[in-house]
């Protein structure tokens, strides 16, 4: 695995259109992007830093579960190529913040059967528990499927995607958390 992880230099805050242009380079990248919107209940804080710290950790968390995840499936000979994990988040305070995550399907399996999509949220569960030694703090759990190679499994996943991004509060933030490589 390579062990590279988001930094705080490596969020950036963005507008609109580079939200929008931070959405087709992880489509154009994965002909198959899994993508997972949550929210998450933070804990009070007394800064800005301190909340963006919270957030940092949480993503080298679930970087470090995912790669687990990804060796488990090869070491049980199951493809799994690597992945960026692509990031957004509203960055308004808040005590709650909807946060989206952008990764490879390939890299997790088939979203379809289900089992991808309860591994993904308990590794999200699992992540903000060991960041803020708290459960169920994270809610509405969405997952989408945006599948270049079939039109009926594009158009409209990549519509409800954009209009979820649409409604983060802004100002929003992007990032990209290194390369999961088995």
């Amino acid at each position: 695995m390579n062990h590279s992880y988001t930094r705080a230099s490596d969020a950036v805050s963005a507008d609109a259109v580079s939200t929008r242009a931070f959405l087709q380079q992880a489509v154009d990248h994965y002909p198959r992007l899994a993508a997972f919107s949550f929210t998450l209940k933070l804990p009070y804080r007394e800064t800005m830093s301190e909340y963006r710290s919270l957030i940092l950790r949480f993503h080298t968390e679930v970087w470090q579960r995912t790669g687990e995840y990804s060796r488990q499936r090869q070491q049980a000979r199951q493809s799994s190529p690597p992945t960026i994990l692509r990031w957004m988040w509203e960055s308004a305070s808040a005590p709650e913040r909807k946060i989206l995550l952008l990764i490879n399907l390939d890299t997790l399996g088939a979203l379809r059967d289900g089992v991808v999509q309860q591994d993904m949220s308990r590794i999200l569960r699992e992540a903000w528990c060991a960041v803020i030694h708290t459960d169920n703090n994270v809610t509405s759990m969405s997952s989408f499927i945006i599948s270049r190679s079939d039109k009926n499994a594009f158009t409209v996943p990549f519509g409800r995607l954009k209009a979820g991004m649409d409604n983060m509060v802004p100002p929003v933030i992007t990032a990209r958390t290194g390369v999961i490589c088995p």
